[in-house]
């Protein structure tokens, strides 16, 4: 058995790892806990938490975990991953995060490219399907063919997955709200499908699932 901690960047990607990562992982031997990073430590002692991911909060949050679980990961978004530079990849992050606690041998970093959001347009059908509002499926559909992918759809402030999701959903009933929709959308469109059309999750989940070999 293989105790995997997951420091996810809030609420989202957390019920994600719950309700999705964690039950499949459980079949190779890895039982995964979703931490949430903590933001703001205020007078009352209490932390917000979520957002602002970057080297030095990771030191911190990560740091701690890695004596306390077998193997450590990560889900953060490469979007609003700060102090990133023009030209910085998923990869090059990854790269500084390791660096960045010296190069433990049970840390295996993840960053999504480009946003947790960019999984659900993996299934345009599912996602319009669940949300009421059928038609915008071939929207959907047109931006991962536009993009190449739908890991591929890009982190512009004004296109990035989340943001194509808001407006394309604007004037549907339901419209989309992450913290309430994201983790829903996902488990409804299921572990197989997300990694057939993202296969940078894919190559992630797969390691997770040898990590008990």
């Amino acid at each position: 058995m293989i105790r995997l901690a997951v420091s996810t960047e809030g609420p989202t990607e957390r019920e994600f790892v719950n309700r999705l990562l964690e039950p499949h992982l459980r079949d190779y031997g890895v039982y995964a806990t979703p931490i949430v990073v903590s933001t703001k430590r205020v007078a009352s002692g209490l932390k917000h938490r979520g957002g602002s991911i970057n080297i030095d909060r990771v030191k911190s949050e990560v740091g701690p975990l890695l004596h306390s679980f077998d193997q450590v990961t990560t889900l953060y978004d490469f979007y609003g991953f700060r102090g990133k530079t023009p030209g910085d990849s998923p990869e090059l992050l990854m790269e500084q995060m390791t660096k960045a606690l010296d190069t433990p041998d049970n840390f295996l970093p993840y960053v999504q490219l480009h946003e947790f959001e960019a999984l659900l347009f993996s299934s345009p059908q599912r996602v319009a399907g669940y949300l009421g509002c059928s038609q915008a499926s071939d929207a959907m559909q047109d931006i991962v063919q536009q993009c190449g992918g739908a890991e591929l759809v890009n982190d512009d402030p004004q296109t990035a997955p989340s943001k194509r999701l808001t407006q394309i959903f604007r004037d549907c009933d339901a419209g989309y709200q992450k913290t309430f929709h994201g983790a829903e959308l996902a488990v409804s469109i299921g572990m197989e499908k997300i990694r057939r059309a993202c296969p940078r999750f894919d190559t992630w989940v797969t390691r997770l699932e040898h990590l008990s070999d």
